[in-house]
Formats: structure tokens, C-alpha cells, sequence
């Protein structure tokens, strides 16, 4: 045996494994971006304890105040607790033809003071006790940016150029439409809905985008257990929805630009420091993560590895478009961008290790307290409200329906394909509620607005099965027999049937 063939000479280990100063090198790594990760974190000032609203001081931990044991056991106990309430409502929902997502929400309806907190003021002390009420709102958030993430690798830039001329006009009439409208209804409802001290130009644009957003997770969902997956519909529905997201994070920017700016010019330079950030990022950064997972590959970095590189990714883009005056979930959804979603490559498996965790277990907690937020109590009780809400519920319904609609049928549709597209994407979920908790913390609706328009994404949401299946576009039975499509007779305009 040669030197060069000696097991310890080439540096690998006696059964052909990999090198042995891997075992050493990729902990210092890790080590190495955990620690620089959050020196990062600590200079942005992320993350301290007394930047967390109704964070216990320092002295809250020794003497007679809560042990730091004690606060863990709580938030571990809270959060189980929520994530057996949420996986309850969402199996639920889903014997009920629903996305998950709706009774996720509709659980923390039922704890928040809408109804268990209403009755039993002390039940909040179980899912939400004091002491740990910092620490789930943090997890909370690291599940909302996490899923941002997620939306971002499962965006199909690809399909969305492959898009015909009728998704492009379709895509566009089914925004405008309804944010005209909607800003047009900002009219109305700007008292009773806009927060102290803000605009009526930024309030405006951002009740236009809640009323203009499909939500592009739960769309997903619906369209594959509709069975519209591989038909036509259901593929013109994810592309026009597709782009509806691009267009709704530009006009939601646009909004928060605006009132975080203060005036036009500082909304325009905050817009175009945005636009020139997401360039940047997706010219220099998608070619630079491209290289970086050949050379993992080639390494054979570890999974924990290539966790703590997604992590960073995530929450650094998400820190850059915050400190730039736009919302975290921007800067979340561009990292996304960067790491798109390709069958048997090892960097996807890892992402989509992550986002199955997030979805069972802190992007529920993020659904349920927004729920818990919700309290129906304070707007069935003035009329004001409920007029303002029900003018809302109309005209995001009014306008994606017939925006979509008859752009469709101008477009060369039939009128029951047409209205099927328009029912699909009045669907607002996920997205919706992102968007919705975002204009809340920056302080362009109140409360009261927040409660109203969580309530219309649910029922907008909620309506599309029954919708579909009154228009006979459903096909959840029809996957039994192979060729039962082409088997079954010819009925009504086969032009259609083709379509659907």
C-alpha cells in the first residue's frame, strides 16, 4: 500500500467514510454562524428582552420574581396546548371540506375574548400566561417569517412567464377591480377603520391590496383537494394568483412606505430603495446560493449546516427590509426567492424539513393568537360596524367576482369557467391574514378594522368548496376510475368542459 493510498495519509477514515477532520471542522462552523448570528442579532438590537413588549425585567428573574425555568415550562406548556387546540380545528375544518387554516383561526376565535376568554377571563392564563406572553409573540413571529420563507421557495417564477395573455389580463383585472374599489370604499369606512393619526392616502391603498389579495397557500390547497390540480381551471388559477401576490406585496409596500415615511418623497425613496434591494438580491444572490449548494453538495455539508445557512438567509433578509421601512415579511419572502423549490436537490429537502416543522408547530401558534386577538363582542355591538363590515365583505366579494369574471369571459371563456376562476381567487386565507396583522402593527387599521377583515378573509375563504361545487367545477369524486373523464358523456358546450 502506497502512501497515497494509506487510509491516514489521504486524510479519510479507516472504513472509507468521509474525511476525518470533518468531525471537528463542522462544529466550529456552526459555532462560528450561531455565535456571528447573534452578535448580528444583538447589535440590531433584535431579540433583547427589553425591547419585547411586556418582557419581566432583569430583576423578574432572581429574587422573588419567575424563574427562568419556570417561564420555559410555561411557554412549552402554552404552546402545546395551542398546537393541540389548532391541530383539533384544523382537522375539523378538513372533515368539513375546509383549509386547515380556517379552524386554526376559528380555535383561537373560540379562546380569545369572542368567546372562552369572554366567559372565563383566567382560561388566557393557560394559553397565554404573562410571564411567557413575550416569548410565544416571538415564536409567533419566527413561524409568520418562516412561512413567508416557505411562499417564497414554492413560487413558481417559471410558470408564472410560461403564463398565457388571458392569466395576464386576468391576473390584472382581478387586482385592480377590487382595489379600486376598495379604495374607493375607504371613503366610507375611514373613520371607523383607520388608526389614530394615520393618512387617508396610505389607509386607502392598503384597504384597496386587503381587498385586491388571493391567498396563494390556501388556493393551493383548495385546487388540489377540488381535484382542479391538472385541469386547466385550477392551473389559470394558481398563475393569475401568482401574480396577484407579486402585485399585492408591491401596492402593500407602497402603503407602508407611504405611512412610514411621513410624505411622498420619502415613500418614493423608500420604493425604490426597495426595488433596487430586490435586484440586488435576486441578480447577485440567487447565483451565489446556486454555488454555494454545489459546494455543499460537493462537501457533503451536514443537514445542520445547511439549517443554520436557510435560517440566516431567512431572518437577515427579513431584519434588511424591516430597518428599510418595509415589513419583515418582504424580506422573508425574498429569501424565498433565492432557494426555489427542485425536485431530489438536498437544500429543498432541508427547507421542506423546516416548513413541515413550522407548519405543526409555530405557524399554528401564529394563526390561534391572531384569533385570540379577534374580539367579535366589541363590533356586533355598534351598528356603525357592522355596516362598515358588511360594506367591506361585499365589495371584496363584488370585486374579485366580477373583475375576474368578466375579464374571463372577454378573454374567450365560458361564463361557468369564468365565474369559477373569479370564485377560486376571492379566496384570501393565509395571506390575507399576513397581510392584515402587518397594516395592524404598522399602524394603518385599528383594531376594530382588523377584527372586521379577518372575519371577511374566513368567509371569503370558506366559501369557495361550496361555491365550486354549486357551479359542478368540483372533481373530488371523479379520480376513482382513470378514464372516467373521457368516458362520461358529452354534456353542455364542450369548449367548456374542456376548459374546466
Amino acid at each position: 500500500m502506497t502512501k497515497a493510498e494509506h487510509p491516514r495519509a489521504s486524510g479519510r477514515s479507516p472504513r472509507g467514510g468521509p474525511p476525518a477532520w470533518r468531525g471537528v471542522v463542522w462544529p466550529l462552523l456552526i459555532s462560528a454562524v450561531a455565535l456571528g448570528a447573534l452578535i448580528a442579532v444583538l447589535g440590531f438590537g433584535l431579540g433583547t428582552p427589553e425591547d419585547l413588549p411586556g418582557a419581566a425585567s432583569p430583576d423578574a428573574t432572581t429574587g422573588g420574581g419567575t424563574h427562568p425555568s419556570e417561564t420555559i415550562l410555561r411557554v412549552t406548556c402554552a404552546l402545546a396546548a395551542v398546537a393541540a387546540v389548532a391541530a383539533l380545528g384544523g382537522r375539523l375544518a378538513r372533515r368539513l371540506g375546509q383549509p386547515p387554516v380556517i379552524g386554526e383561526i376559528a380555535a383561537g376565535l373560540l379562546l380569545g375574548p369572542s368567546a372562552l376568554a369572554g366567559l372565563v377571563p383566567a382560561s388566557t392564563e393557560v394559553f397565554f400566561p404573562e410571564s411567557a406572553r413575550p416569548l410565544l409573540s416571538l415564536l409567533a413571529q419566527v413561524g409568520l417569517i418562516l412561512f413567508m420563507f416557505a411562499v417564497g421557495s414554492e413560487f413558481d417564477v417559471a410558470e408564472l412567464r410560461r403564463s398565457g395573455r388571458v392569466v395576464g389580463v386576468v391576473s390584472q383585472a382581478s387586482m385592480v377591480v377590487p382595489f379600486v374599489l376598495g379604495a374607493l370604499s375607504a371613503l366610507v369606512v375611514y373613520r371607523e377603520f383607520a388608526a389614530d393619526g394615520i393618512g387617508f392616502i396610505p389607509f386607502a391603498i392598503f384597504l384597496g391590496t386587503a381587498m385586491s389579495i388571493t391567498a396563494f397557500p390556501v388556493l393551493a390547497r383548495i385546487v388540489q383537494e377540488s381535484g382542479l390540480a391538472r385541469r386547466p381551471l385550477g392551473t389559470m388559477a394558481m398563475a393569475c394568483a401568482a401574480a396577484c401576490d407579486v402585485i399585492a406585496w408591491c401596492t402593500l409596500a407602497l402603503a407602508m412606505a407611504v405611512a412610514g415615511s411621513g410624505g411622498p418623497w420619502g415613500a418614493v425613496g423608500t420604493v425604490l430603495l426597495a426595488a433596487a434591494v430586490t435586484v440586488v438580491v435576486l441578480r447577485v444572490g440567487r447565483p451565489l446560493v446556486r454555488a454555494a449548494e454545489r459546494w455543499a453538495d460537493r462537501a457533503q455539508v451536514p443537514v445542520a449546516a445547511r439549517v443554520v445557512f436557510l435560517l440566516l438567509l431567512a431572518f437577515s433578509l427579513a431584519r434588511l427590509t424591516d430597518v428599510m421601512g418595509v415589513h419583515a415579511i418582504f424580506g422573508a419572502f425574498l429569501a424565498g426567492l433565492l432557494v426555489p423549490h427542485r425536485p431530489g436537490n438536498r437544500m429543498t429537502a432541508v427547507q421542506t424539513g423546516i416548513d413541515s416543522l413550522n407548519r405543526k408547530l409555530l405557524l399554528p401558534l401564529f394563526f390561534v393568537t391572531v384569533g385570540m386577538t379577534v374580539d367579535l363582542t366589541a363590533v356586533t355591538g355598534r351598528a356603525g360596524l357592522l355596516l362598515a363590515g358588511v360594506l367591506v365583505l361585499v365589495v371584496a366579494v363584488v370585486g374579485k367576482l366580477a373583475g375576474t369574471a368578466v375579464t374571463a369571459r372577454s378573454a374567450g371563456l365560458p361564463w361557468r369557467t369564468s365565474l369559477g376562476l373569479g370564485v377560486l381567487l376571492n379566496a384570501r386565507g393565509v395571506t390575507e391574514i399576513v397581510v392584515l396583522r402587518a397594516g395592524l402593527e404598522a399602524g394603518l387599521i385599528n383594531q376594530n378594522a382588523f377584527t372586521v377583515l379577518v372575519v371577511m378573509a374566513v368567509v371569503t375563504t370558506v366559501m369557495t368548496g361550496p361555491a365550486l361545487d354549486l357551479l359542478k367545477l368540483s372533481h373530488r369524486r371523479t379520480s376513482a376510475a382513470p378514464g372516467a373523464e373521457t368516458a362520461s358523456p358529452v354534456t353542455g358546450d364542450a369548449k367548456e368542459k374542456e376548459l374546466v
